[in-house]
């Protein structure tokens, strides 16, 4: 595996939870990171850490072109997430989901580059209660809206992604993420937040897989370091955790919450990870670690 040192790489996104994560891992490998995003003041810290701002709109060929000169790489984070199935949200994932792809893989050519590293999620798959998912595992057909607006748009990303890596020969890594956790996290821990002042809470408990941010961020500097990985996918999932279980993570880091009743319940949707332990270099930092530093840096 190559260094980074003397590499620029551009993050659109980046001022998102993933984009934070995905920055400062780059910036520890040794990169020059380039954030390519619509509104660089949401993320100004980042700046005082050594990332380049580039104001860009996933709309906007022209200026993502400009924000992509110069870069070895670009990480194509940033995407539409809103868990509604309206007309309205359709339509907002589509343009930015699938426009937004189409648009920085363009950029990306006209500006030379030729490495692109695509977020991608394991929301692709038809999940199964059956075995571990692999990258083999069965997709659903996004063309038919198959899984709502985000995981539906988000296949057909990928599908277009791979598409328009083979006619504009760019070197494509796709990474498919499952359950993410972070600081900053609007998803996945700030309606955990809100039980946090309840005083019991009886808890139908699945397993799932949550994967921390900044593992997802290091695969993605694993996936630029490693040529073999180019024309590859891979899961960058967590190990699997009963909700309940994650929940009395979370009370501990935070140091209070309610009292948690959990009923398992024999079902779990669990995911192959080996194939980026391999080539990534991916690991899974046990809950209780990441929260912890979850919780430490929202206190910052």
């Amino acid at each position: 595996m190559s260094s980074l040192k003397g590499k620029t790489v551009a993050v659109t996104g980046a001022s998102g939870m993933i984009g934070v994560y995905i920055c400062r891992s780059l910036l520890k490998a040794g990169a020059h990171v380039i954030g390519v995003v619509r509104n660089p003041a949401k993320a100004a810290f980042l700046a005082e850490e050594g990332v380049e701002f580039r104001k860009a709109d996933l709309a906007d060929t022209t200026a993502l072109t400009a924000a992509f000169q110069g870069c070895d790489a670009v990480v194509a984070n940033a995407a539409m997430y809103v868990a509604t199935k309206s007309m309205m949200a359709w339509e907002e994932h589509e343009k930015a989901n699938l426009d937004g792809t189409r648009n920085v893989y363009q950029a990306a050519h006209d500006a030379g580059v030729q490495r692109i590293i695509q977020i991608s999620t394991f929301g692709i798959y038809r999940w199964s209660i059956l075995h571990p998912m692999d990258e083999h595992q069965k997709q659903l057909n996004g063309a038919k809206r198959q899984g709502g607006p985000y995981r539906a748009t988000k296949q057909v990303s990928e599908v277009l992604g791979w598409e328009l890596a083979h006619s504009l020969q760019l070197d494509m890594t796709a990474l498919r993420p499952s359950l993410v956790y972070g600081a900053r996290d609007y998803n996945t821990l700030k309606p955990m937040y809100r039980l946090l002042k309840l005083p019991f809470l009886p808890l139908p408990s699945i397993t799932l897989p949550f994967v921390y941010a900044g593992d997802i961020a290091d695969a993605v500097v694993g996936a630029i370091q490693n040529d073999a990985s180019i024309g590859e996918s891979y899961n960058v999932c967590g190990e699997g955790h009963q909700f309940s279980t994650f929940f009395k993570a979370l009370v501990k880091a935070k140091g209070y919450g309610p009292k948690v009743l959990a009923a398992p319940l024999p079902v779990a949707i669990r995911t192959d990870n080996s194939k980026a332990e391999r080539d990534l270099g991916f690991k899974n930092r046990p809950i209780e670690v990441a929260l912890k530093e979850i919780v430490a840096e929202e206190a910052a």
